[in-house]
């Protein structure tokens, strides 16, 4: 299956030269391969059965992890599952409230491709009370680094809205106190309707995260932004453009004072005044 990956991959430009792209998808590919080992692995120590549900049966987590905003990376993670089908099992729990059912820990993603594939999903069924399941799913996302940083702030802060407490999340992300409280702190200062537009914009990091949720505490940048994203043309750019556009919106604006000069026809029958201001 690798070589037949790597021969659709390796696509060259008409100089010969390897095209960035299909590398860098070889490059996730294999990481990929080794995280679902290492899952699969740990699942087969622990004496752990894996069974074939019917994804109808199987509801999402309480509390999402992601935005929904994933478009062709999950097109790729899907067609990747069609190819070679569903190399590593989900993790469920029986649904505590609805008999019969189950619901996700982990692997909500692969739930969902096998779901439009109309094939049966391969999983691991573990009682779990609440905490245990968002441990685990914040784990697992950590473990693959798959979440973004608003997707992480966005999902410490709706398991502390959730009344989960701190020592719970710092688990589930693997993070400390001082960096949960920041990612809680962009969560709260950025609206969620913006970040929902935004997207999980997976080349901005921490920092220009916390530089927007600073900027937004100004009420006309606040009132610029919510009108830009929701535009047609905002809607068209991908996540990490529609980043940029907001980044720019929120920037301080340093621009020089209006440059002021006069014009005067020959013989002074018409004159004008000319304003510059970049």
């Amino acid at each position: 299956k690798l070589a037949m990956a790597n021969s659709r991959l390796g696509e060259t430009a008409q100089d010969g030269r390897v095209l960035a792209g299909p590398v860098r998808t070889m490059g996730l590919s294999l990481n990929r391969l080794d995280e679902d080992r290492r899952v699969l692995q740990e699942a087969l120590a622990r004496g752990e059965t894996i069974i074939d549900i019917d994804p109808a049966l199987i509801d999402p987590s309480f509390v999402r992890d992601r935005l929904d905003n994933h478009g062709d990376s999950f097109a790729e993670f899907k067609r990747l599952i069609e190819e070679r089908g569903q190399e590593v099992p989900i993790l469920v729990r029986p649904h505590p409230d609805r008999p019969g059912r189950y619901q996700v820990a982990y692997g909500h993603r692969r739930l969902r491709a096998l779901r439009e594939l109309g094939r049966h999903v391969r999983a691991v069924v573990r009682a779990l009370d609440d905490a245990q399941l968002v441990v685990a799913q914040g784990l697992e996302n950590s473990a693959r680094q798959d979440l973004t940083y608003i997707e992480k702030a966005v999902f410490a802060r709706r398991l502390e809205d959730r009344g989960f407490e701190r020592p719970i999340i710092i688990d589930a992300l693997s993070t400390d106190k001082g960096e949960l409280s920041k990612l809680i702190a962009v969560a709260r200062a950025i609206p969620e309707s913006i970040v929902n537009r935004i997207g999980p914009a997976p080349k901005a990091g921490r920092r220009r995260w916390l530089a927007l949720a600073e900027q937004l505490k100004t009420a006309s940048v606040a009132k610029a932004i919510e009108e830009a994203v929701m535009e047609d043309a905002f809607a068209s750019l991908d996540s990490d453009a529609r980043f940029l556009r907001v980044a720019a919106l929120a920037a301080p604006q340093n621009r020089p004072d209006p440059v002021s000069t006069s014009w005067a026809e020959q013989g002074g029958q018409a004159t004008a005044q000319i304003s510059r201001k970049g």
